[in-house]
């Protein structure tokens, strides 16, 4: 906008930001305020209002307690990185808003560029001259039509007997014949390439669709934020890594599923367990949507239910008013569904429906004719939805192992070396915690692994530690430490200082092998830039009992020679046993069991004493 006018880019951190607002207001220069939150430092006030006065022939600011010269070429532009915010009316009233969010269609033409300079790269080579080379030429078609124009309002008398200007005249249609020519040529050339780079349009549509999934995670949580740049740096990732077969098709369903995979499993490592099926059933909705196999109206009615003003009419006697509603509601949606209601009253179908109503799997149960055949699975679940809402999980883990497959209803294992092979210098490592998990043993078992267990600093935030915080990341990047910070929604007011290291930190004074790591209970007050660039990790107890035993084998029983004492049978029958134990009892609280309570509180650490002794005794 400004082209090479010199463009101040400040933050509400930057030491001395009212001075530099003071001298670009004086000599004219743009500023840029980056990262601001839903609220204004008040010192802003005066040039948001533009109050300023005459003095003399002068304008005049005043600014803190001073009077600044006010130059008229000075532009003030504010950003903020907040996904959806909301500010109050004596601040809108203040500024222009402008919503700068990227769309699908801008994102999945951004991620074309990128897939194609991968997979293709002459092809994105040759498309960035083309589109420099017919800029200059209609720059010079246009420098043409200007000289004419000027020699023939500057000729005098009789422009036919002007030499000059017939010979200008005649040079101009040449040229203009060659340009118009090329041009053509151009076109040609640009669309043979437009038809070779719209083959990976898919796997930019579903990077699009994916990324979008992610950015309304932070409507759940607000310790779920990513940037679009943590995103595209993912992406490109998976290009390089991914499985490269030789034809065009297969490599675009490889790159299609391992995108999906990708994106699902190092998302999830960031989630808590109740949102991780959400999460997979999400990505699957929206790329049937995007595909036309939900509509707006069954989305609609998956959100909000039936028309609860609906006359219930001959409702079965083996059918709740809300159920019934839902039915009849159902048939306004969509033609597949016609002719529901009357099947629910035939004597004939009932069979079938009162066994859907009993059974405790639902799911196992199919649907009478026409619907079992014509419905797709996502208006199936919506009738499972209407008369078995109790079961609405178990179908929503059905509809996503049919749409995506197995492991997106599987959680992924905690996978803190995964994240670590992420990670680098620059970017660091959030704990997300939540009661009664903590990741410090994990950290010290990796440390251990890496040989980094001497040069690991830990510090536990609270009042008056930020400034010692702050001198161990220091150190930390110039000896190649790492630094732990624990408790950071303890230190709320320390946040915004830890926001501004983070964002002067610069590659070439970093040590290669320093790590910032961060623990932190789900809190608003964690800052944003940190958390979109960072990775995120949760430490929760999985769900259901085959998940418990895989974490368990996978903390405590890994390195283990089970066939190194003289009863390896009996061995390891008791380490099944003492695995299953602290498996069960999660499940168990919920009948406030006083011996699974008061006995079996078998942690890590015990687990470990447990294998020995028993490897011991054998």
């Amino acid at each position: 906008v400004h082209g090479d006018s010199n463009i101040t880019v400040i933050k509400l951190t930057t030491p001395n930001f009212l001075r530099i607002l003071e001298n670009a207001i004086r000599y004219g220069t743009p500023v840029l305020l980056e990262n601001i939150e839903e609220t204004l430092d008040p010192s802003l006030e005066p040039i948001l209002l533009k109050q300023t006065v005459k003095r003399g022939a002068q304008l005049i600011l005043r600014l803190g307690d001073q009077d600044v010269p006010f130059n008229q070429d000075f532009k003030f532009y504010i950003t903020t990185k907040l996904p959806n915010p909301h500010y109050l009316p004596e601040i809108s009233i203040k500024v222009t808003i402008i919503n700068f969010t990227v769309t699908l269609q801008g994102l999945e033409d951004q991620l074309l560029i990128e897939v194609v300079r991968y997979e293709r790269e002459e092809l994105e080579i040759e498309k960035d001259r083309l589109i420099v080379q017919i800029s200059e030429d209609n720059k010079t078609l246009q420098d043409l039509e200007d000289k004419i124009l000027k020699k023939i309002y500057e000729a005098a008398g009789n422009i036919l007997n002007d030499e000059e200007l017939i010979e200008t005249l005649e040079a101009s249609k040449i040229t203009s014949k060659m340009i118009n020519e090329r041009m053509e040529q151009s076109k040609t050339t640009a669309e043979r390439i437009n038809k070779a780079r719209e083959q990976y349009r898919v796997v930019a549509k579903r990077g699009s669709i994916i990324y979008f999934v992610i950015a309304d995670l932070a409507l759940i949580d607000p310790m779920y934020q990513y940037s679009l740049d943590y995103f595209i740096r993912l992406f490109k990732r998976r290009l390089d890594l991914s499985k490269k077969p030789e034809t065009v098709e297969e490599r675009l369903a490889t790159l299609i599923d391992d995108v999906t995979k990708s994106f699902y499993m190092n998302i999830c490592r960031g989630l808590f367990e109740k949102d991780k099926l959400l999460y997979s059933f999400t990505i699957a909705s929206k790329i049937l949507m995007e595909r036309g196999e939900i509509s707006g109206k069954e989305w609609g009615f998956f959100l909000r239910g039936g028309d609860s003003s609906k006359d219930l009419g001959n409702m079965p006697e083996y059918l709740n008013a809300k159920a019934w509603i839902n039915i009849l509601s159902l048939s306004d949606i969509h033609t597949h569904y016609t002719g529901l209601s009357e099947s629910l009253l035939n004597n004939a179908d009932q069979v079938l429906w009162k066994e859907l109503l009993e059974d405790n799997n639902p799911r196992d149960i199919e649907l009478p004719l026409p619907y079992k055949r014509i419905c797709t699975e996502f208006q199936k679940m919506l009738i499972y939805m209407s008369l078995r809402p109790e079961k609405l999980v178990s179908c929503i883990q059905n509809f996503v192992k049919g749409a995506l497959g197995q492991e997106f209803i599987e959680s992924p294992p905690f996978d803190l070396q995964g994240a670590f092979n992420d990670s680098s210098s620059l970017v660091p490592i959030i704990f997300v915690l939540s009661p009664g998990a903590d990741p410090i043993s994990y950290l010290q078992n990796l440390a251990s692994e890496k040989e980094m267990d001497s040069r690991m600093k830990m510090l536990s935030l609270g009042q008056g530690q930020g400034v010692i915080a702050e001198e161990m990341i220091k150190a930390g990047r110039r000896n190649g430490e790492w630094v732990c910070l624990q408790n950071c929604h303890l230190a709320a007011t320390w946040m915004t200082e830890l926001e501004r290291i983070q964002e002067y930190q610069v590659e070439d004074d970093t040590h290669p092998e320093f790590r910032l790591w961060l623990t932190s209970m789900p809190t608003n007050k964690f800052p944003v830039p940190v958390l979109q660039s960072g990775i995120k990790l949760t430490n929760e107890p999985p769900k259901g009992l085959k998940a418990n035993l895989l974490r368990t084998y996978q903390d405590v029983a890994q390195e283990r020679n089970y066939d190194e004492c003289l009863k390896p049978l009996e061995f390891k029958k008791t380490i099944i046993l003492f695995s299953l134990l602290p498996c069960c009892y999660p499940r168990k609280k919920k009948i406030r069991c006083y011996w699974m309570e008061h006995i079996v509180r078998v942690d890590e650490l015990r687990l470990n004493c447990l294998y020995q002794i028993t490897q011991n005794a054998s």
